[in-house]
């Protein structure tokens, strides 16, 4: 991770990042990498799962992308610390098995908002099975932003995957419960030896 000093900076992760997703969707005007997406319930489908977050139609629906990501990125870094890759990670693996297994047969499901979806809904959730000061803080901040977003978890436009977004929306859930369980015997563990 980028660091000054020992310190992770978030913004600069992102930034890194949407960098990277620019350059793929360029390359994506000479070479025909977005057939590279999820095909649902197809063997040669299954590399999409990691791929698909990286690749985008066009340049409007990269920027739809871009901004959310670097938002819920920087928070999601700035409150996991290094463990926001391997969520990062969990979410676009989980969330795109899902979205293999269910998702319309007659498209590739390509883009960052099954991530994007995941994000938010781990840190909205982190918040509630946590309850720390500072997790509530970011659930309410994420809620304000984008508790909106929730409608593009139904199906609304035959252009937009709303499979990879439930996908990603319920894979977060999962891992902010995997999370806060790990977070909360970690705290307690501390608190016992603090008192030996």
């Amino acid at each position: 991770m980028a660091r000054e000093r020992g310190k992770i900076r978030p913004f600069s992760i992102m930034l890194y990042l949407i960098l990277l997703l620019w350059l793929i969707l360029l390359l994506s005007a000479v070479f025909p990498i977005n057939r590279y997406g999820i095909l649902p319930r197809q063997i040669q489908g299954l590399p999409g799962i990691l791929l698909a977050p990286f690749l985008h139609l066009n340049f409007s629906h990269l920027i739809a992308n871009s901004l959310s990501l670097i938002i819920l990125g920087t928070i999601l870094i700035g409150l996991e610390k290094q463990r926001a890759i391997t969520i990062s990670l969990e979410i676009i693996i989980i969330g795109g098995f899902g979205t293999w297994l269910i998702g319309r047969p007659d498209a590739v499901h390509i883009g960052a908002s099954g991530l994007i979806y995941g994000m938010m809904s781990y840190l909205f959730f982190i918040g509630i099975f946590i309850r720390s000061i500072k997790t509530v803080i970011v659930s309410i901040a994420v809620f304000i932003l984008y508790g909106g977003a929730l409608w593009g978890i139904i199906p609304t436009d035959a252009h937009i995957s709303w499979e990879s977004h439930l996908c990603g929306f319920l894979a977060g859930i999962l891992l902010a419960r995997i999370y806060a369980r790990k977070t909360k015997s970690l705290m307690g563990i501390q608190k016992t030896l603090f008192y030996l």
